[in-house]
C-alpha cells in the first residue's frame, strides 16, 4: 500500500465520527466539512509512520479547527436567533441516525468550545480523562472541572421524554392541520403552556427575532399566518436530525422556505418549537 493509499484508507475508517463530532462542535454541516477537508490536507501531508497514534491526531485536529471557527464566530454578530444548521441524513450517509438529535444540539449551545468538546469527547465518544484533556490540551484536573461545568448547564435543559418515530409523525401532523385549519380549540391541544417558539431568519428572511414564549403567544403567532400557510405552500414530513421536521416548500419556485421542528414532552405535548428560514442553513434538507 502506497503512502497516499495509507492516508486515505485510515481516515475513510475515521470519517464517521470525526464528521459527527465536527458537526456537534460547529453546529454546521458545511463548516464540518470544512473541517475535515482541512483535516485531511495536513494529515496526507504528513509521513503516516511517523504519525504515533493517527487516531488521536485526527481527534485532535478536528478539536482545534472547530475551536479556531468558533473563535472567529465571536467576533461576527448574528441577527436574531442562531440555530444550528439541520440536515437530512441521505445527504450524509456516513453519520448515524440516532446520534445527533436537534435537541442535542440547540443544548450545546449553552456550552463555551472547551466544554463543549470535553462534553462531546467524553460522553459521546467515551475518551478517558487523561486521553480528553491531551486531545483538548488541558490538565486532567481542568478537564473534569469542565465535563461538571458541562453537565451543570446542560441539565435544566435537558429533554426527557421522546415519543416514537410514529407517534412523532402524527402528533406533527396534527399539530400542522391544525394550523392549516386555522382550528384554535385543536392546536391549544397539542402545544404545552411552556412553550417557546425560536425562529431564525439569518437577516434574510421575515421571521421573529426573539424566543415566544407561552402558549397565548405561541398560538397568536401561528394563527396569524407567520409561516405563510396556504395554497402557495405545500408540506412534508421528513426526519431532521433524529427529530420530526416539517418542511414547507414554495409551490411556485419549488423552493424550501421553512423548516419547523417540534420537541414533545411526557404528555405528548410541544414544549419547544424551532423554525428556520435563513436559506443559507436549508441547503443540507433537500
Amino acid at each position: 500500500m502506497s503512502e497516499d493509499q495509507a492516508h486515505l484508507s485510515f481516515f475513510l475508517q475515521q470519517k464517521s465520527r470525526l464528521h459527527r463530532l465536527a458537526y456537534k462542535m460547529t453546529e454546521s454541516a458545511s463548516d464540518a466539512e470544512d473541517v475535515l477537508n482541512d483535516v485531511y490536507i495536513s494529515f496526507s501531508r504528513q509521513s503516516f509512520d511517523q504519525i504515533r497514534d493517527p487516531e488521536r491526531y485526527l481527534v485532535r485536529s478536528v478539536v482545534h479547527a472547530c475551536f479556531a471557527i468558533l473563535e472567529k464566530r465571536k467576533n461576527v454578530v448574528y441577527p436574531g436567533i442562531n440555530l444550528p444548521e439541520p440536515m437530512a441524513y441521505e445527504r450524509f450517509p456516513d453519520l448515524q441516525k440516532n446520534d445527533i438529535s436537534y435537541a442535542l444540539l440547540v443544548l450545546l449551545q449553552k456550552l463555551n468550545a472547551v466544554e463543549r468538546a470535553v462534553f462531546l469527547l467524553r460522553e459521546s465518544f467515551d475518551y478517558d480523562y487523561d486521553e480528553v484533556a491531551s486531545l483538548v490540551g488541558i490538565s486532567e484536573a481542568n478537564c473534569r472541572q469542565q465535563l461538571h461545568r458541562a453537565k451543570e448547564k446542560l441539565k435544566t435543559g435537558k429533554v426527557k421524554y421522546s415519543p416514537t418515530t410514529l407517534e412523532k409523525e402524527e402528533m406533527t401532523r396534527a399539530f400542522i392541520m391544525a394550523c392549516l385549519n386555522g382550528d384554535v380549540k385543536q392546536l391549544e391541544t397539542y402545544l404545552s403552556k411552556e412553550i417557546t417558539l425560536f425562529m431564525d431568519g439569518g437577516g434574510k428572511a421575515s421571521t421573529a427575532t426573539k424566543p415566544i414564549s407561552g402558549l397565548d403567544n405561541v398560538m397568536l403567532y401561528l394563527t396569524r399566518g407567520a409561516f405563510k400557510f396556504g395554497k402557495d405552500f405545500s408540506y412534508r414530513i421528513k426526519e431532521v436530525n433524529t427529530e420530526t421536521g416539517v418542511l414547507f416548500e414554495n409551490i411556485l419556485t419549488a423552493d424550501l422556505d421553512t423548516i419547523l421542528i417540534p420537541v414533545f414532552d411526557q404528555n405528548g405535548q410541544i414544549t419547544q418549537l424551532f423554525g428556520i428560514r435563513n436559506p443559507d442553513k436549508l441547503k443540507y434538507l433537500t
